[in-house]
């Protein structure tokens, strides 16, 4: 039972009457409105201790479905934390000035895409600079596009081990300190100019349009240790899955107003905040991102393409990674009857998906 879920789809239909929706949004209004329903199809189950039957619809598995992502996000969760090295961990948070937002929703697989790719590289050029690292690091990034309040804030959150595969991939180059990666200032003066050539080189007329004060001011790079890097990977998971914002944080939603918490950032005290309900819907629509483009992304030696260079860290620091580890199998009863509460549920029909009259 799903409160968000519940809620887009009651405001689905007028949503989907109008004309401003991006692509993207109404795909992903038209899967939450079938999501486990019968219009999705799904199994007619039997119990083999009580005989009963019932009816089980398919999931959507969209990104920004409420009720959907739970199993992946866990299962993501434990590779990623059975990947975790030896080594202190950092958080490393990347964000770009205001007057860039416009930009960014005006053309999001654009941006999106340059801002991963600037962000991961002004790391790797400080990083590399034999005054400060002098290595190559291993990079995993999450894009996040909703402040607390869902307003577009895009950023992205980094996790990063303590430490990097010399140049010769011969020797790990451990940080100076457990507390201490990189300067803060140098890697946002990297990011900015990386952004401003790349975007001018890939978009000249939508770099044009951008004020010249953007260049020079809202930068904004903070990186903070994060111990063993557990913590940060589950962190990160809630926003791995989902969009925006989760069942926990909506305290009332009807067809007038929505109204959800938030923990302000200056404070940290818990907030709440009520829109109107055509305003928390353009919100949370506006952080759906466009088909094909991937929310976690990894770089350095961690890239998929990095294989010899992760077995070679792997046998440095003389711990495994687990690449490709995959959440074991359910078991044949998997499934529990909501009747006498037993695991012994078995599919006797699939049910094809329903068709709306001709």
């Amino acid at each position: 039972m799903s409160v968000l879920a519940d809620w887009l789809v009651r405001q689905a239909p007028s949503a989907l009457h109008r004309g401003d929706l991006r692509p993207e949004q109404r795909r992903a209004l038209h899967a939450i409105r079938r999501c486990r329903t019968p219009a999705s199809g799904g199994q007619r189950y039997r119990c083999a201790h009580c005989g009963g039957e019932h009816h089980g619809y398919h999931s959507c598995h969209h990104r920004a479905c409420p009720r959907c992502g739970g199993g992946k996000t866990a299962t993501w969760t434990q590779q990623q934390v059975a990947r975790l090295l030896p080594v202190p961990y950092f958080f490393v948070t990347c964000t770009v000035p205001e007057s860039l937002h416009g930009a960014f929703a005006a053309r999001p697989e654009l941006l999106h895409d340059l801002f991963f790719k600037a962000a991961a590289g002004a790391i790797q050029t400080v990083a590399a600079m034999p005054r400060h690292l002098g290595a190559e690091l291993g990079l995993l990034g999450v894009l996040h596009t909703s402040g607390r309040q869902l307003q577009h804030h895009p950023h992205i959150h980094f996790i990063v081990p303590g430490g990097g595969l010399r140049a010769d991939h011969r020797q790990w180059r451990k940080t100076r300190r457990p507390d201490y990666l990189l300067p803060n200032e140098a890697v946002a003066a990297a990011l900015r100019r990386s952004m401003d050539t790349s975007l001018r080189a890939a978009a000249p007329q939508l770099h044009a349009q951008i004020p010249e004060s953007a260049w020079f001011h809202g930068w904004w790079v903070h990186i903070e240790a994060a111990g063993t890097g557990e913590h940060v990977v589950k962190y990160l998971a809630r926003y791995v899955q989902h969009t925006a914002i989760s069942d926990e944080r909506i305290l009332q939603a009807d067809d007038q107003s929505v109204r959800f918490s938030y923990t302000d950032s200056r404070t940290g005290v818990r907030r709440a905040c009520t829109l109107c309900a055509e305003e928390f819907l353009r919100r949370y629509l506006q952080h759906v991102l466009p088909p094909g483009q991937h929310r976690v992304r990894y770089f350095g030696w961690l890239h998929p393409s990095a294989t010899r260079r992760r077995m070679l860290v792997e046998n440095l620091l003389e711990k495994r990674i687990v690449v490709h580890d995959r959440a074991s199998p359910p078991p044949p009863w998997h499934l529990r009857c909501p009747q006498c509460q037993r695991f012994a549920l078995f599919v006797v029909e699939r049910l094809l998906p329903a068709r709306a009259p001709p």
